[in-house]
This record gives structure tokens, C-alpha cells and sequence, in this order.
């Protein structure tokens, strides 16, 4: 299961739902605050785009509450996130790059990497010895 390559939301906005969804996994909610602080930058731009990704039919939040992912971003930052696993993993235990490298490189790789690379590179991570979690990674994106 891949995402398209013409995403109906930008790569900055790719980055919200993601930053979203772990907040809810870590802290059970995410409030303007938390999402500002993950992304370090200020409150009005993360409630400029989360008006966007209201409009977009993906987050719900009532005024000055907290950001709930509705089905379709949960399902949409679920996606992103692992194809950013997969990147990581890809540079971090085939490539042998940094940890720190390999983050900043699969955050910008996640959002342009075309449908049929991204294939490729699951093909090919298929067929290599790799660890348990990237492994995990690679089944469900089956």
C-alpha cells in the first residue's frame, strides 16, 4: 500500500498529520501547543494549516481544543509514517548513513520519492536481511 505520487496534501501538511498521530500515540491528545513545539515553529502557522487540513476533511478540532485525526487523516498520517520508516531503515541499515542523517534525509525523501521507486525500494528491502522492526515495517505495507 503506497500513497500516490500527486498528494492531495503538501509535504509541510504530510508533516502535521504525522506529528499528530505520534502525539496521540504518545501523549493521548494533541493540543496547538504540542504540535508547535514538535515542529518548532509558532502557534498561528500550525493553526493556519491545521485550517487547512480541517478544510481537507482530515483532522477535526473544535476552537481551542484539542486535534483529532478523523478516519481518513489517521488512515493518511498511518501511511506517511510508515513510508518514513521504510527510508529510514532503507538508509540507516543498507546505506549505513547516520541516525541524524537518515532522519532529516527520509523526512524529505517520504514526500517525493515516486510510487514507482518507493515499489522498488520495498522490492529490494524484501529480499535483504533486516531487523524485526523494519521488517514489520515492510509486511504491512504489503
Amino acid at each position: 500500500m503506497t500513497l500516490p505520487h500527486s498528494l492531495p496534501v503538501t509535504s509541510s501538511l504530510q508533516d502535521y498529520l504525522e506529528v499528530i498521530l505520534n502525539l496521540h500515540q504518545e501523549k493521548k491528545t494533541a493540543r496547538v501547543t504540542d504540535i508547535a513545539d514538535r515542529l518548532n515553529i509558532a502557534k498561528p502557522s500550525v493553526i493556519q494549516a491545521l485550517a487547512l487540513l480541517k478544510e481537507k476533511g482530515l483532522i477535526k478540532q473544535d476552537p481551542y481544543g484539542p486535534v483529532e485525526l478523523t478516519e481518513k487523516g489517521r488512515r493518511y498520517a498511518i501511511r506517511v509514517r510508515h513510508r518514513h520508516k521504510i527510508i529510514y531503515g532503507f538508509l540507516t541499515q543498507v546505506l549505513g548513513v547516520s541516525p541524524d542523517e537518515a532522519e532529516r534525509d527520509a523526512c524529505l525523501m517520504e514526500h517525493d520519492l515516486s510510487n514507482e521507486t518507493f515499489e522498488r525500494l520495498l522490492e529490494y528491502l524484501r529480499k535483504q536481511e533486516v531487523d524485526p522492526t523494519l521488517k514489520k515495517e515492510l509486511e504491512w505495507m504489503e
